[in-house]
């Protein structure tokens, strides 16, 4: 097949025709970027009730908030899911009402903007979760020891 046949072949096509509006993209974009921000706050809001309402009994490797102190005994492993439901509760209520506060504000925003904007919460987000999960460490080594039993009142 020559140059000139394919010319011949491509003479009335028209690429613009494949590609999708801009105002549909951009709304899928919109929509892509609420779900990215809205995600961790959600999963925060449920593993914290779920730890708080209905937490795994013993301690295991499937389901529950692990750490070293809190898997040691069975009262250290409930008081880690107790508190890691207060906790992640607590900030899964407070990120969900702020991340959604700032998705509404999504349609007033540029593109770029918007994007950016969704990476901000996303590192925030991040970096609150890592605290949150510091903070139950601290809290369990505190209350037990390595061994899972009570520390001494000094």
């Amino acid at each position: 097949m020559n140059l000139d046949a394919l010319k011949i072949l491509f003479e009335d096509f028209d690429i613009a025709a494949f590609l999708p509006e801009l105002s549909a993209l951009l709304g899928w974009i919109e929509l892509i970027l609420r779900l990215i921000v809205m995600a961790t706050p959600l999963l925060l809001l449920f593993f914290g009730l779920l730890y708080l309402l209905a937490p795994p009994k013993e301690a295991n490797y499937g389901l529950g908030y692990r750490c070293w102190w809190g898997m040691a005994s069975l009262e250290s492993w409930q008081y880690t899911q107790r508190i890691a439901g207060l906790i992640w509760t607590a900030l899964g209520v407070a990120l969900t009402i702020i991340m959604a506060l700032i998705c509404n504000a999504f349609r007033r925003m540029e593109p770029m903007d918007m994007v950016w904007t969704a990476v901000g919460c996303m590192i925030w987000e991040l970096v609150l979760t890592v605290a949150s999960c510091v903070a139950v460490n601290v809290l369990v080594i505190l209350k037990f020891d390595k061994n899972g039993y009570h520390r001494e009142k000094e």
